[in-house]
């Protein structure tokens, strides 16, 4: 999917007691344990966590929102190396149990201000057919289908009928 960064919304506010800041390397651990919960196909150890998300000089500052001490949801902005013009909006996950809060939505679009504040164009990001309710909040949000086969048209065609 993409999305232009032009005409990006405001960040909404989050409720109290819910705060949207930066993440630290220090809570490696905590992100690698939710991202292992939202990608349980996937293995997210705290050291490569901490190494994808805090050195490779491609991402930029991931982000988080924690309630009362507790990581419960997180999205970061990637940015080629060789292409300064399109971001990647990468690792977003809301804890289950913080699910239709406006977290994810708030996260998504601080993500879009940020690519926007470096010059990107554009925002892309990969998702799974499976995740309709993020997928719905991608659409909501301004992002359009990036269809490169008829497979996939197919497939986002499958999709849209779900959601209806």
């Amino acid at each position: 999917m993409r999305r232009s960064t032009s005409g990006v919304l405001a960040v909404p506010a989050l409720p109290t007691p819910l705060v949207l800041r930066h993440a630290q390397a220090e809570e490696s651990s905590d992100l690698a344990a939710l991202l292992g919960r939202a990608y349980p196909d996937e293995i997210w150890e705290p050291a490569e966590t901490r190494q994808e998300l805090f050195y490779d000089e491609t991402v930029r500052a991931p982000l988080v929102v924690v309630v009362d001490g507790r990581l419960v949801a997180t999205a970061s902005l990637q940015v080629a190396a060789d292409d300064h013009k399109i971001g990647r909006l990468r690792w977003v996950a809301t804890e289950l149990d913080r699910r239709r809060e406006g977290i994810a939505q708030a996260l998504v679009i601080s993500v879009l201000n940020m690519a926007a504040d470096i010059s990107c164009k554009e925002v892309h990001l990969k998702t799974t057919t499976d995740l309709l309710g993020a997928i719905a909040l991608y659409l909501k949000l301004g992002f359009e289908p990036l269809i490169e086969a008829e497979d996939e048209r197919v497939v986002w065609d499958s999709m849209f009928k779900q959601l209806e």
